[in-house]
Parts: C-alpha cells; sequence; structure tokens
C-alpha cells in the first residue's frame, strides 16, 4: 500500500479520505476503516435507511366486551 494511507503518519490524501466518507454519511451510517501492516487498506461507507415505522408510537386498544 502507498505511503500516503500509513497509520503511522496520516497524510494529507488520508485525511481527505477518511473526512470524506464521513461527509457521505448521510442521517444514520458508518465509516469503517481497514488496516494491514500499518496501512489503511480499506475504507468502508454504510448509509442505513430506516423505514417509518421507527418513528410510530405503538398503540393500545382496549375494548369492553
Amino acid at each position: 500500500m502507498a505511503k500516503d494511507y500509513s497509520t503511522q503518519k496520516i497524510s494529507n490524501t488520508l485525511d481527505f479520505e477518511i473526512k470524506s466518507a464521513l461527509k457521505s454519511v448521510k442521517s444514520f451510517g458508518s465509516v469503517e476503516i481497514y488496516v494491514q501492516d500499518g496501512s489503511v487498506t480499506q475504507i468502508t461507507i454504510r448509509n442505513i435507511k430506516k423505514t417509518n415505522n421507527v418513528n410510530r408510537k405503538k398503540t393500545i386498544e382496549t375494548h369492553n366486551g
């Protein structure tokens, strides 16, 4: 891996890549950074779409009979 992705001295290139990844996450998500032998080998970006059911409150109806 190129020395631009070393974890020992964070280069401007790696700094830019990480910031770009973080900025690309929408409302919900995560950024995973994989390191092998002291170099970043992968940056994974996950954007999560929540369904409408997340914000709904459950209503319990009581029936008298």
